[in-house]
């Protein structure tokens, strides 16, 4: 299984990005957590702002990465995404074949 890490600007853009990539079957599985503030160096100044955290979950197939990578960054509306993998050490084998199932 691989995570993705993908910061949001509000709840409908993490929803609508979660809902094509499970319409697309590229993830098999959302989350999404509110209420993060995030500090941050832009156009040389520090900002922060709200944001939502969606975490995308997948199959460790060779080219799924890269996939889902690239359609986030076709979706979100900043002008610089963060899509970042995170390691996954371990799955309990029930949840593992939930996922393929209900990404085929």
């Amino acid at each position: 299984m691989i995570l993705l890490y993908v910061p949001c600007p509000d709840k409908i853009t993490a929803q609508k990005i979660a809902q094509s990539l499970l319409e697309e079957k590229l993830v098999g599985c959302a989350n999404i957590i509110p209420g993060m503030e995030s500090m941050y160096w832009w156009e040389g100044k520090i900002e922060t702002s709200s944001e939502y955290i969606l975490i995308l979950k997948t199959l460790k197939r060779s080219d799924a990465q890269e996939r889902v990578t690239k359609r986030v960054m076709e979706l979100h509306p900043y002008e610089v995404p963060c899509v970042m993998t995170l390691p996954v050490l371990g799955i309990n084998e029930s949840y593992k074949k939930w996922l393929e199932e209900s990404m085929k």
